[in-house]
């Protein structure tokens, strides 16, 4: 993947971020479901974000992320 996608789907999950905590705290009626289940949209776009944020050090750095036991 390139720098451009990496740089752009990053900020597609800093915006789902914000989407989903916004869905979170907006108020509700009383015993009312949400229809979009935000904590787990919202998980999933935190998890999405550090594989993104690795992938940009290795893409930056030029050296491929290897982990803790190299």
């Amino acid at each position: 993947m390139t720098l451009t996608w990496t740089l752009f789907l990053l900020a597609a999950s800093v915006g789902l971020i914000a989407l989903s905590r916004w869905g979170q705290r907006r108020p509700r009626e009383t015993f009312e479901a949400p229809l979009i289940p935000w904590t787990t949209l919202q998980v999933m776009a935190v998890i999405l974000f550090i594989l993104l944020a690795a992938h940009l050090v290795s893409l930056v750095t030029g050296q491929p992320f290897k982990g803790r036991l190299g």
